[in-house]
């Protein structure tokens, strides 16, 4: 430490040792370290990398800086379950350092004092010692959950090339806010500025010769007059909490016609939310939200386009992060605007430069100083300037060289088909603060294969576990055996004559519960045995499964490997308690007990809706022999039960066993955008075999 300033009571840190504090901080954690604590230091270090252009060590910081407390609560659960399939495991484990040290047959000098303490000859101690030993060193899945020297940038750089080449894995980070400490949650979460957009994956990273980029973008995007985006979202989330709660108490038709008014008004504000979103927010850096086009032709044509542009206009020093971000911004051009598309090129040209280059020919700016840490921090003037200097071009004619690449792919009748053309899969890891956005309904998404996972080392740790029935980056699943608990509760009437009339049309083979809760046992078993598994009742249906597997709950079905549907309010929702507790949710227990996909929402929805959208997904996606189409069935006295197969309606029925294009095509199954955005996939793209 050094510089402390007596009068002002501050220490002031030159950087190389504040970053050398903050690696100790983050290397020299214990085995189970404070989880937001952790992500805080590891969020501090990625700022550091991305301020010395190190992306790779960003990226590393980044992919460590969420979701720590599961890690530790996987690695705890395990234990556990280990203890109480083997009494002597405990014993086994402090066995095993004496072992080592005997097998080790020579003591360091440190140590050499202990040599007194062991017995001349360790013959027979041995032979005792081999009787209690453990098995083999657990799977490097597993020894990356956890925090040691194992989660390095080598292992991480690893596990990407690992994982399948079809997925496109993007995390969406906040930075570090120090009022975390300080402030309640309702206060600090709606503190966000921005955003680090990072690509652990993508289509153009290997043809460019890079490594995992991150892109800093501004969030919480509002104009004058204007609630924040952050309030207005948290705000109409609690809306509609009240609203759906206080339904209830309808006892008039006044009342009833102000519920439905409040219904379609919090509507409209979450369509807000998402066009701010998408076109204010994210603008043009929603490009890089895409997954890999399935047709690799067009990759082909945006970099030949690309580069020729760069050629003829003789822009000739553009780093090869700009033209890595000029290629995923063309190739999805066609669902931009015009505005988005000239922003984001602008400041692809500006602001993601070369920091050196910059320095060299940075003017002399009251508002700017060359010791900056990134180019954003510069204004625009001494950027425009930066970049002639650099380039001989000014922005403006860099603007309109890209943009005419831009016109050629929007006009041009060869280009007609890329808004259209098929993706593989997106594997989104987003930041705890910031995972109740509804990412999947951004318009670039809308249609998209998108899945969200809690971080890279579950993404892994969920691949490893079903490598063997990951094909073409899906997880093949069956559904010929089906397990369903409708209304445990026995409290949502009319929802269980849909959804029991709805599986024993459609899901004839099926069997499980309804109108009652199964027991733990059963419960757990279902997950484990069964290919597909819904819930439809209050919640997650968790709470089922207490005092089952030793008091483990549902991550003591272990070896699971059920697809879960769960169909209650706020049933993958990050609920975050008091103080700086990490967050739970229900998908964080299935994952862990080896689920490969839970399907859930966000936050309160609707019976009648949710149960549009719920049999939607199922029939898309299970094959059935039923007569006709469940499109096509007469749903006039669902609620009481009653399937009218005898009036049948024409309506196209094309099945879908893609679960995330199904989940996609589900959505559209209501009018209530509330509803639809609420629906959220969590875990491996699943495909389900005829």
């Amino acid at each position: 430490m050094e510089d402390f300033d007596v009068f002002t009571d501050e220490i002031k840190f030159t950087k190389p040792l504040f970053k050398s504090i903050l690696n100790k901080f983050v290397n020299e954690s214990p085995a189970t370290p404070n989880g937001p604590n952790y992500q805080s230091g590891r969020k501090l270090l990625a700022e550091e990398c991305l301020s010395a252009n190190d992306d790779n060590g960003c990226a590393f910081n980044l992919s460590e800086a969420v979701s720590a407390t599961l890690r530790t609560l996987a690695v705890y659960r395990d234990e556990q379950l280990k203890a109480a399939g083997d009494g002597l495991y405990k014993i086994k484990s402090f066995i095993k350092p004496v072992q080592n040290l005997i097998d080790s047959k020579t003591l360091p000098d440190e140590d050499g004092e202990l040599d007194d303490f062991l017995p001349k000859d360790m013959k027979d101690i041995t032979k005792v010692l081999e009787k209690y030993k453990l098995a083999d060193e657990a799977p490097f899945y597993k020894t990356y959950l956890k925090f040691s020297s194992a989660n390095n940038v080598h292992n991480f750089q690893k596990i990407l090339k690992e994982l399948p080449k079809e997925w496109t894995i993007i995390q969406l980070t906040a930075p570090y806010n120090p009022n975390e400490n300080l402030k309640p949650l309702d206060e600090y979460r709606t503190e966000i500025n921005s955003i680090n957009l990072s690509l652990f994956t993508n289509d153009y990273l290997e043809d460019c010769g890079l490594a995992p980029v991150t892109v800093n973008i501004p969030a919480n995007v509002h104009k004058e007059g204007e609630k924040p985006l952050f309030t207005e979202l948290y705000s109409l989330l609690e809306d509609n909490y009240k609203t759906i709660d206080n339904a209830q108490l309808l006892n008039n038709k006044k009342l009833v016609k102000d519920y439905w008014s409040r219904r379609e008004d919090i509507d409209l504000r979450l369509q807000s939310v998402i066009n701010v979103m998408f076109k204010e927010w994210i603008g043009g850096f929603g490009s890089l939200l895409t997954g890999k086009l399935i047709d690799k032709t067009w990759k082909e044509k945006i970099i030949q386009l690309i580069d020729n542009t760069i050629s003829d206009w003789g822009f000739v020093k553009l780093t090869m992060k700009q033209k890595f971000l000029l290629y995923n911004l063309i190739e999805s051009c066609p669902v931009l605007s015009s505005q988005q598309i000239k922003s984001c090129i602008r400041r692809i040209l500006t602001e993601h430069g070369n920091p050196v280059e910059v320095r060299q020919v940075l003017p002399e700016c009251e508002n700017c100083v060359k010791d900056f840490r990134f180019l954003n921090e510069l204004c625009f003037k001494c950027l425009s300037h930066c970049f002639e200097r650099i380039h001989n071009f000014t922005v403006v004619d860099g603007i309109r060289a890209f943009s005419q690449a831009v016109l050629s792919v929007k006009e041009n009748s060869e280009w007609a088909t890329l808004k259209k053309a098929k993706r593989h899969p997106v594997i989104l890891i987003v930041d705890e603060i910031i995972d109740t956005f509804p990412w999947e309904s951004l318009p670039i998404l809308k249609n998209h294969p998108v899945s969200r996972i809690e971080n890279l080392h579950f993404l892994y740790y969920l691949y490893k576990i079903h490598e063997s029935d990951i094909v073409d980056g899906y997880f093949n699943a069956r559904a010929d055996i089906g397990r369903y608990v409708i209304n445990p509760e026995k409290n949502l009437d009319r929802m269980e004559k849909r959804m029991s009339s709805f599986v024993e049309y459609w899901c004839k083979r099926w069997c499980g519960h309804i109108g009652e809760p199964p027991s733990a046992a059963d419960f757990l078993k279902y997950l484990v045995e069964a290919d597909i598994f819904l819930y439809c009742g209050h919640g997650d249906g968790c709470q089922l499964a207490q005092g089952g597997a030793g008091g483990a709950g549902v991550e003591g079905a272990a070896g699971a490997r059920a697809v879960a549907l769960l169909s209650g309010c706020g049933s993958v929702r990050l609920n975050h308690p008091p103080g700086r507790a990490p967050p739970a949710a229900a998908h964080h227990h299935f994952h862990i007990a080896g689920c490969p996909m839970v399907v859930g929402m966000l936050w309160e929805v609707t019976d009648l809706e949710v149960d549009k959208v719920i049999s939607t997904l199922v029939s898309l996606l299970v094959p059935s022999d039923a007569p006709l189409p469940w499109p096509n069935v007469g749903k006039n006295k669902w609620s009481q039960g009653i399937i009218d197969t005898s009036a049948e309606q024409k309506s196209q029925f094309t099945p879908e066993r893609d679960l995330l294009r199904a989940v996609c095509a589900s959505r559209g199954s209501t009018n209530y955008a509330m509803i639809a955005s609420s629906v959220v996939a969590r875990g491996l793209p699943v495909r389900i075999k005829e």
